[in-house]
């Protein structure tokens, strides 16, 4: 059987059920679209507080898809990864010529670029409504500038590929502990953590430097993972 990356990737997205994870993901963005509504809604209608602008309410979508898309990703990971190894059903895969190694990388990568794909989808469709909203019904207090795409690019870039990386956690977490619910609340911790260290900070999105160092401590601890986890199932 062939063995290279490529076949494993066709593999095991067959396996993805693409259709499933996109009714989830149309489900998660329409309940952004409904939380942004609601609270522009809010602060328009209600006298005692201030009107939301623009950045503020980029600032909760900031918030928003990261929080979504890490927890789904890790229930991805729970179901194709996690579940498939404490279940045992991986193990049928195993008895194929098949490097062990490379078909959990395959099953990471899917994930991993799922992930992406559908927070970048999710920050031009939450973006978009923003700006569709406020011409339509005046919503927001400030103005629309053309300076905003350019900064909410940036920001959305340095989020997804943060979210990208910090979505092996789960991975981690969970073979270290052989556990699907531990791999859900690892998701949970990395986005406390990181909101903690942008609110520290007082920026919207992590510096190159601080996107290097997560990608470097995070594939060390999948190397680790792979050589003391994945390496005995071979």
């Amino acid at each position: 059987m062939e063995n290279t990356m490529t076949h494993l990737l066709r593999l095991e997205f067959r396996k993805f059920n693409l259709k499933r994870n996109i009714l989830i993901t149309i489900f998660l963005y329409l309940f952004c679209l409904l939380f942004l509504t609601v609270s522009m809604v809010d602060s328009m209608t209600d006298p005692e507080q201030t009107r939301d602008s623009f950045m503020s309410m980029f600032q909760v979508t900031e918030i928003l898809l990261p929080l979504l898309f890490l927890v789904y990703a890790s229930v991805q990971t729970s179901s194709f990864v996690i579940g498939e190894y404490n279940n045992r059903t991986i193990m049928i895969l195993f008895t194929c010529p098949l490097n062990k190694k490379r078909l959990i990388a395959a099953k990471l990568m899917i994930i991993i670029l799922f992930t992406a794909a559908a927070m970048a989808l999710g920050y031009l469709c939450c973006c978009g409504w923003l700006v569709g909203a406020d011409a339509a019904f005046d919503m927001l207090e400030d103005t629309f500038l053309p300076s905003f795409p350019a900064l909410w690019l940036i920001s959305a870039g340095s989020s997804i590929l943060t979210c990208a990386i910090l979505s092996l956690w789960p991975f981690i977490i969970g073979m270290i502990k052989k556990s699907v619910p531990s791999a859900i609340i690892s998701a949970l911790v990395v986005f406390f953590l990181r909101q903690l260290m942008l609110t520290r900070d007082s920026v919207m999105h992590e510096s190159i430097g601080q996107i290097a160092m997560a990608a470097a401590v995070t594939a060390i601890a999948t190397y680790v993972t792979f050589q003391k986890k994945v390496a005995i199932l071979q």
